[in-house]
């Protein structure tokens, strides 16, 4: 590369960012499931296709597993199959960190979806959107919402997307809608219904060759709490799933909704839930034998990343297969995890302005990830160590303390979901040592 040290990093800088969402094709896009009979999104694409108008399907998966750029390869295979598919960002109308009511959910579900319709068919919201027309729907209805409606009446004002801004930011403007819902729930499912139905006649009208329409909800399982909230955040998404499934079927539609992984601790009878997995590293045995397909997927990762010219560069001597040790050991303490793992590159292009790297640097780039699972309470070290040994997740019961212990776990990637034929569960490679300690100093104080 004729590039400077600094211009490959810099350009590199660019190719290392954490979160990121990539379409198929990308040139950074590695593909997880290829000839995977339990593929995820396969899974999700047959059932859309073997179902004649309408279908339901949950995908889930922990933070950075890759579920948003899973998502976006079944949007393109959906429309490669003449499926009309509208995508919409949960977090774009709710807090992550609020309880949702039924009310809430069915508001917010025909909202994102008229403001998917308004990006596809380059509809006009002031006319035709879903907000726009619910509010006067309400002021037909005789319903005062306090506050809002001097508001509405402004002039200029876009009641829709005023109302839209209300019901995510303010907590009492949402505690007043839903007292005015709750006794007339079924005429708002009635109003969501009919949106549905009257965007589905445009998408039909513009596009009438489509072979069914497809509405993916991403981003639903961000819903989770806080330490302030006790479980009411888990438990709302509970109720709304376990009570409400039926609303989570729109006629006509093929859904897809992405839920928090957690409720197949809280709901055992749902067992429908499509899960994304951690990449398999190792296996499960008793000596954790190298899983050589799994490390191969993740060599793939990175160099699409650096490129076989950029990975000599930035790595130094490369072995005769093409892989690099210092790769290697990185890989190995990002534990088949995509997000850990590029937060681990990231690290040492942010140390190291002389190339090839050092060994020192992926050293202390592998410390500084170590150190945001720590301090680590005795109490869970020990709940831990048990998983890693017995390769289960051990949920102790289905009480809210338990559920978002393990939940903490999976989220923070102390524990890890695998995948062997059968599910199962081990710990983070990067912190097994730490845990290991931890666990012998309580049992010597204890036995002391």
């Amino acid at each position: 590369m004729s590039l400077s040290d600094l211009e490959f990093r810099k350009w590199l800088g660019g190719r290392l960012v954490v979160d990121q969402s990539l379409e198929p094709g990308d040139p950074l896009y590695e593909p997880l499931y290829h000839d995977d009979p339990g593929d995820p999104i396969q899974l999700i694409l047959n059932d859309i296709e073997l179902s004649e108008v309408q279908s339901l399907n949950l995908i889930s998966g922990f933070r950075g597993c890759g579920k948003t750029t899973e998502l976006f390869r079944l949007r393109s295979q959906l429309r490669e199959n003449g499926f009309f598919v509208a995508y919409a960002n949960a977090l774009d109308y709710l807090l992550p960190s609020e309880p949702i009511d039924i009310s809430d959910f069915l508001i917010v579900l025909a909202g994102s979806f008229s403001e998917a319709l308004e990006k596809e068919l380059q509809l006009d919201p002031a006319n035709e959107g879903f907000f726009t027309r619910f509010v006067h729907w309400l002021r037909t209805t005789n319903v005062e919402l306090p506050g809002f409606e001097a508001k509405a009446q402004f002039p200029g004002t876009d009641v829709g997307l005023n109302f839209k801004t209300s019901l995510r930011e303010v907590p009492s403007f949402r505690r007043q809608l839903r007292e005015s819902m709750a006794a007339r729930l079924g005429d708002l499912r009635r109003q969501v219904h009919e949106f549905f139905a009257f965007g589905r006649a445009k998408i039909l009208e513009k596009v009438p060759a489509a072979t069914g329409v497809v509405f993916i909800f991403d981003q639903l399982e961000q819903l989770r709490d806080t330490l302030t909230t006790e479980g009411h955040v888990a438990d709302s998404v509970a109720t709304l799933i376990a009570n409400h499934r039926p609303d989570l079927q729109i006629p006509l539609f093929h859904m897809v909704f992405t839920v928090p992984p957690w409720l197949k601790f809280k709901l055992a009878e749902l067992a429908t839930i499509r899960l994304l997995y951690n990449v398999k590293l190792w296996n499960n045995d008793d000596d954790r034998s190298a899983h050589q397909a799994g490390r191969q997927t993740m060599r793939r990762l990175v160099e699409r990343r650096f490129t076989p010219d950029g990975m000599k560069r930035y790595f130094g001597a490369l072995e005769n297969d093409g892989s690099s040790p210092l790769a290697d050991r990185l890989i190995e303490a990002a534990g088949g995890h995509f997000r850990d793992l590029i937060m681990l590159l990231r690290e040492t292009l942010l140390r190291d302005k002389s190339l090839p790297i050092s060994d020192r640097v992926v050293e202390a780039a592998i410390a500084n990830l170590r150190a945001s699972f720590l301090p680590m309470p005795a109490a869970d070290a020990v709940w831990l160590d048990e998983i890693g040994q017995k390769r289960d997740c051990l949920l102790k019961d289905r009480s809210p303390e338990s559920v978002r212990r393990m939940t903490f776990f999976l989220d923070t990637h102390c524990a890890l979901v695998l995948r062997n034929g059968e599910e199962w569960y081990d710990i983070h490679p990067i912190i097994r040592d730490e845990i290991e300690e931890i666990v012998r100093r309580e049992s010597k104080a204890s036995s002391g």
